[in-house]
């Protein structure tokens, strides 16, 4: 009776999975090097190992690299890997397993070799009976990952705590077994691998990312609608009217996905960059284009005007950059650290160059111990009188004086790359003789291939010890 539900539930499971074999695969392939499949040795009924089938969510590497136990944020597991993951869309593949006789539906979740050498002698009851697609651990531990704490041992976080938890519930299913109870598990089985895919854990860590999906699934239908109504000046023809609801859905359906894979949602909304506008400018115009595609395809587009796509496009990476670089203010003038609102330093940058500006982006962010930066000094004439990010150059290193009482500085940050150790020590020479407090950015600013210089002696005001936390900070 159980073998017949095996098979049974095993043809269903594989029906399932060459639907959704296709777009897995194209996911898997695009994301990284290696097969589609995935195979892992367990141990199966009688202590008999047999090849486990899954899809591939690691890195593909010719030999293993890691423990046989994988917690949250393991740096193996791919982009596409986490999702299949936490949707336990991984485990398809083992109703293979399942048709085989490999495994069966209910029963103890297969261990590794290397893990179960080392069970217990009265754990070995276990392995008297098959391994499941199902089992009761995986029903209580649906997300098994999220226990491991920071900076544990993984394998021995997984034997002295989680398998200490897991084998008495596994003896205990053993030795009360039952066609009910099986059913039982299985209907529980399928309700955990459901409600648990999102938990309340995984939605806060990641609650910028679903901020960002959300709007941008609002933008997508604004803006298409919106483009309907500039392009008709309000007064949508009742052809294209109805051409817009189905739009709107596949607006969503195509796009989206779009985004996905273009990385919109690997950002952090603080660190927003350039090259993250230039990412939504670009994944926009891909998914306005597939759009395009679709609607031409099913006919959505004949006696249609085409400039709503024009407009369409426009209005949403102007939505998208627009309130993504909004929330970034907000948060960086909402979010900042205590004491970000005390009285600012007056300092200066020494080096108009790109060690300079990297020093000038580092000490205007809200976050961080709050400066004035009144200015840059760099012995380059050419320089003078022009600004780096905004910031002015005021003037050269003979006029570290004049600069310090005409604006009140205090401290001097020197950020200039390929310098020597002797030109080095001449500039906090000169910061001393002018009263200033004189710090080499990071200790260190070089370039690709460039030895690094670190200063050997303080200059008068600056003191190592007291800076080491900005330092470490600022690394």
């Amino acid at each position: 009776m159980n073998r017949c539900l095996d098979i049974l539930a095993a043809l269903l499971g594989l029906l399932i999975l060459v639907l959704i074999l296709p777009v897995v695969a194209l996911l898997i392939k695009l994301d990284s090097q290696g097969p589609v499949f995935f195979r892992c040795k367990r141990v199966g009924l009688h202590g008999k190992v047999f090849d486990m089938f899954k899809f591939r969510t690691m890195y593909h590497r010719p030999e293993d690299i890691g423990p046989s136990v994988s917690p949250q944020g393991d740096p193996r597991v791919t982009t596409v890997g986490r999702v299949l993951r936490r949707l336990k869309l991984n485990e398809f593949p083992q109703f293979i397993n399942l048709l085989k006789g490999d495994m069966t539906l209910v029963g103890p979740r297969p261990e590794s070799p290397d893990l179960a050498a080392l069970y217990p002698p009265e754990a070995q009851k276990i392995f008297t009976v098959k391994p499941g697609l199902i089992g009761p651990n995986q029903i209580l531990g649906r997300n098994e990952e999220e226990l491991y704490p920071p900076g544990a041992d993984p394998q021995k976080f997984y034997l002295e705590v989680i398998l200490p938890q897991k084998l008495p519930i596994d003896l205990a299913y053993i030795q009360d077994r039952s066609l009910l109870k099986n059913l039982k598990y299985l209907l529980l089985g399928i309700w955990v691998t459901i409600a648990g895919a999102i938990s309340r854990q995984h939605l806060w860590h990641n609650r910028s990312q679903i901020f960002l999906f959300l709007m941008d699934t609002s933008f997508c239908v604004i803006s298409l609608a919106l483009a309907h109504f500039l392009r008709f000046d309000c007064q949508v023809p009742s052809l294209c009217l109805a051409h817009l609801y189905p739009l709107l859905l596949w607006a969503v359906l195509v796009r989206l996905p779009i985004f996905i894979a273009c990385g919109f949602y690997y950002v952090l909304i603080r660190h927003l960059s350039l090259y993250d506008i230039k990412k939504v400018i670009k994944g926009v115009a891909l998914a306005s284009g597939a759009l395009v595609v679709v609607a031409y395809f099913l006919g959505l587009t004949s006696n249609y005007s085409r400039g709503v796509f024009v407009i369409d496009w426009f209005c949403l990476t102007t939505f998208l950059v627009g309130y993504r670089a909004l929330a970034k203010k907000l948060y960086l003038r909402y979010k900042r650290q205590p004491g970000a609102a005390a009285v600012k330093k007056p300092v200066l940058i020494w080096g108009a160059g790109d060690c300079g500006e990297l020093c000038l982006r580092f000490l205007q962010k809200e976050q961080q111990p709050a400066y004035e930066i009144i200015g840059f000094i760099d012995d380059d004439p050419k320089k003078r009188g022009k600004r780096l990010g905004g910031v002015k150059i005021l003037g050269d290193r003979h006029q570290l004086h004049i600069i310090r009482q005409l604006f009140k500085v205090e401290q001097v940050f020197i950020a200039v790359a390929n310098v020597s150790a002797p030109a080095l020590q001449q500039m906090l020479d000169l910061c001393r003789q002018a009263n200033l407090q004189a710090q080499p950015f990071l200790d260190r600013c070089f370039l690709p291939g460039q030895t690094p210089i670190v200063a050997s002696a303080p200059a008068n005001g600056y003191n190592p010890a007291a800076t080491a936390g900005e330092k470490q900070q600022a690394c």
